[in-house]
Formats: structure tokens, sequence, C-alpha cells
């Protein structure tokens, strides 16, 4: 890392010791010696007082490192992005699983929490949505490229262009398909019943 270079000759140059520097930015000197050997990174407010403390600017602490920043950055929206798929998965097939139960025992307080379950499913599902436009990602393909960690750039690079009224067409066919096919399976688990 090199922000721990760059606070060190910082300090050298100023004649400041570590136990110094470390009084005049709330930390502790352990805490300095982990910066300077690459062991952890300062949070924004000790870059900024490093930065007010030495007349310098947070970008110039930090130049070296973006690309270090931005690849964590990718990491954590993979694992948000995950999360938040699992989670919409999961409560779906909750949701589904308490309403077959709740229809076959006509437990019509079991059925709204059913649908309570499905209503938070549709919040994770939005989530997924709105970080499929955030990051480019349309197709399943993209999706698996993004969490295996493709950059943006060959994500795009990789996109067949797609007319805007067969996507629009897709999406509905499917979800029309879906709607009937979870319909069928209900209504026949519960005769079954």
């Amino acid at each position: 890392m090199e922000v721990g270079k760059t606070i060190r000759n910082l300090r050298t140059e100023s004649g400041m010791s570590q136990e110094e520097l470390a009084g005049k930015a709330f930390v502790s000197r352990q805490t300095i010696s982990s910066w300077e050997n690459g062991k952890s990174y300062p949070d924004v407010q000790s870059l900024s007082l490093i930065a007010g403390l030495f007349g310098t600017s947070i970008d110039a602490l930090v130049k070296g490192d973006l690309p270090m920043i931005d690849a964590r950055i990718a990491e954590e929206d993979v694992r948000a992005f995950k999360k938040n798929a699992a989670l919409y998965g999961t409560l779906l097939v909750a949701s589904l699983v308490i309403a077959v139960v709740a229809f076959a025992q006509e437990n019509w307080l079991a059925l709204a929490a059913g649908a309570l379950v499905y209503a938070l499913s549709l919040y994770f599902a939005f989530l997924v949505d709105h970080d499929k436009k955030k990051y480019e990602v349309q197709t399943y393909r993209e999706i698996k490229a993004f969490c295996s960690g493709a950059s943006l750039d060959e994500i795009k690079a990789r996109r067949v262009p797609e007319r805007l009224g067969v996507s629009v067409m897709r999406k509905l066919l499917l979800g029309g398909c879906v709607g009937a096919a979870v319909g069928i399976v209900t209504v026949g688990i519960v005769r079954l019943l």
C-alpha cells in the first residue's frame, strides 16, 4: 500500500516520530506502524487529519493506492450483489412454502405471513435489479461474469446488442410464465393435500 510509504516519508521529512504523529492523529503508535508497514489502511477521518498535518491533500496521500481501492470497492459490490440475490431466492422459496401450507390448512394468518415474506423477497429483488442497472449487467452471463470479478468494460465488450422491444417482450413473457407456473404448482399441491 502506497499510502503507508507516503505517510512514513512525510513523517520522517518533518522530523516527527510515530508517537508524535499518533498523538496528533488521535490514534495509537501501533496504528501508525500498521499503516506505514501496509498491515492496515487509515480511515477517511485519519487520512483527512494526516493530510492537514502535512499540508497535502487526501488525493496525494492515496494516489498510488487508487487501483487497490477500486478493486476493494468492486469486491464489496460483488459481495453485496451476491448477498441480495441469495436473500431474494431464499425468501421467495420460503414464501411459496408458507403459501402452500397455509392454503392446505386454510390458515389465513399463515397466508398473511407468507405474503409478508413474499413482499420482503420483492424488496431484495428490487435491490438485485437496482444493482444490475447500476453495474450495467443484463444477462445471466453478464451477472456471472460480474460475480466472477470481470470488469464492466469486459462485460460491455461481450454484450450482444438487443432491440428494446424484444427485451421488453422477453421480460413480460418470462414474468407471465413464472406466475402461471407458481399458480399451477400451488393449486396442484393444495389439491393433493
